[in-house]
């Protein structure tokens, strides 16, 4: 698994990053001032029209139904943990050229609501990211849960996957990133207090 994953914002307080190009752009704005990227330039890119966002949606058919049934525990304990979220896992098989971020982005915007899922549901999505064919990583957040963590702790949770793919385990490598998740919020929890997360303790 390539550990240099990628995070599509700097999700730290105030911070907030570009999917395109990586560059810093100002809360609310409606391009970034670096490279003109919008929203509506990742609709260009992927003018496909992607199927609802399910909270496992195992394209590229990596897990097996004991895998899923395994993930989708760790998923729900990490929801009741911290229910504001809304974790959301996607196997893939795209291009090596493909940028996660980017795509990712597009499917937070473009994928319709799964069922009851409301717009405030959709600005707490907290999308894992897999490409199967080469072992990328991204996380990709609605903008309601984009500050709580920053940038590196998000990459240091993505690089305690690496471990259980690369012994072939990918479902392993899932329920790692749902549990080092929940231990980096924990600490989010002791910097920012229980405004943005649940009242009920670790």
């Amino acid at each position: 698994m390539n550990t240099a994953s990628e995070v599509t914002r700097s999700m730290t307080p105030g911070v907030l990053t570009c999917p395109a190009c990586a560059g810093p752009i100002k809360p609310y704005a409606k391009w970034c001032l670096n490279c003109n990227f919008t929203g509506a330039d990742s609709m260009k890119m992927f003018p496909e029209s992607p199927p609802p966002l399910l909270p496992i949606l195992d394209a590229a058919g990596l897990f097996t139904d004991k895998d899923l049934r395994s993930i989708e525990a760790g998923r729900e304990a990490l929801q009741r943990r911290f229910p504001q979220f809304r974790w959301k896992i996607c196997t893939l098989c795209l291009p090596p050229e493909t940028s996660l971020p980017l795509f990712g982005f597009w499917l937070l915007n473009a994928c319709p609501f799964h069922e009851k899922e409301t717009l405030e549901e959709r600005a707490w999505t907290v999308l894992l990211l897999i490409n199967a064919d080469n072992g990328q990583t991204a996380v990709v957040t609605g903008y309601a849960a984009e500050r709580i963590l920053s940038d590196d702790e998000w990459k240091a949770i993505l690089a305690t996957m690496a471990s259980p793919w690369n012994a072939g385990v990918p479902a392993e490598a899932v329920v790692r990133f749902l549990q080092s998740s929940r231990e980096q919020l924990n600490r989010a929890w002791g910097r920012y207090g229980s405004r943005r997360t649940s009242r009920r303790a670790p």
